[in-house]
């Protein structure tokens, strides 16, 4: 027990003196400001091209199906509705809020019948409606969706081995020149 407490004394001694000889350094930021600000900055923009690339593909893609369906009927005005809300999304300023017209157009999709057919809502029996959404790029606008997430958590994943990278330089080149480790 005695021994314990010795080592424990000791330890913080060593601490304590290797602090004031300079072998051990207060901890810095490991971030620079400037990496830092870098970083955010190229999230903001990838995040902001990201949506507006998924709105944009949407508006197309419910336009063109909008031009096959009667005005007369309910699925024409709710794609209207819809494409309205996705463009007032896309040119939204504030990447919170864009984020967040996003995520709600998200819910919003989920739960709706735009990509089922309701035939008091299309005036479509199954088939037909099945097919205007394939001719009207359905299967591009799914693909596109996939490509683009996958470009986005690339980029993203970029910007940050850039970040670790110059950290890591940074960090390299202070612990050669000063020859200290911590």
């Amino acid at each position: 027990m005695l021994q314990t407490k010795f080592y424990s004394v000791f330890l913080i001694i060593s601490i304590v003196q290797f602090s004031w000889a300079g072998v051990i350094r207060p901890p810095s930021p490991i971030i620079s400001d400037e990496a830092k600000e870098e970083f955010e900055r190229q999230v903001r923009l990838e995040t902001e091209e990201f949506l507006n690339n998924i709105f944009k593909n949407q508006i197309g893609f419910f336009n063109k199906v909008k031009t096959s369906l009667d005005p007369a009927t309910q699925r024409y005005k709710d794609i209207e509705t819809y494409v309205g809300k996705l463009e007032v999304a896309k040119e939204e300023k504030s990447l919170d809020k864009k984020d967040e017209l996003y995520f709600d157009s998200l819910r919003k999709i989920d739960k709706s019948t735009l990509f089922l057919n309701e035939r008091q809502e299309t005036g479509l029996e199954d088939d037909d409606y099945q097919k205007i959404l394939e001719e009207n790029g359905l299967k591009d606008l799914m693909k596109n969706f996939l490509a683009d997430v996958a470009v986005y958590f690339w980029k993203m994943a970029k910007h940050s081995g850039k970040v670790v990278e110059s950290t890591m330089d940074r960090f390299i080149e202070n612990m050669q020149k000063d020859k200290v480790v911590f």
